[in-house]
């Protein structure tokens, strides 16, 4: 197998508002353009969760089959722990996951973790939680 070495580089920058549709729009082509450049399959981009949902209409009002239409827009990791740790903890209500963490934690930052506003600690709960059923 033959195997390339790849770098990291940063991209150019763009002196606009971020949250501007004009300025996401902007950074979607210059993607798309890398991705051709340098021969890439797919076009794949990471934005924080402000800019996620406007970067998914910018995609999804695009042509059907059109270059713009295939790139794929993916929350970043941060936001993504802190939406699946909201999800988690609204599904969970009532299941007796407060009472269990409220052993290790002081209960008035329970609603805090279970609604993802405190994501460290929230994080260290859902490890302490999986560590207490995989050793008991």
């Amino acid at each position: 197998m033959e195997f390339l070495i790849s770098r990291i580089l940063f991209l150019p920058f763009i002196p606009q508002p971020a949250s501007d549709y004009n300025t996401i729009y902007t950074t979607l082509i210059c993607a798309l353009g890398n991705e051709k450049r340098y021969g890439h399959d797919a076009c794949i981009v990471t934005f924080d969760q402000p800019l996620y949902t406007e970067a998914r209409e910018i995609v999804a009002a695009a042509p059907e089959g059109s270059d713009l239409s295939k790139i794929v827009i993916r929350l970043g990791g941060f936001h993504l722990l802190s939406s699946f740790s909201g999800a988690f903890g609204y599904i969970m209500q009532g299941s007796g996951i407060k009472e269990m963490l409220s052993i290790i934690y002081a209960p008035n930052s329970l609603d805090k973790m279970l609604t993802s506003n405190a994501h460290w600690t929230c994080l260290l709960g859902w490890i302490a939680l999986l560590w207490r059923k995989k050793n008991y």
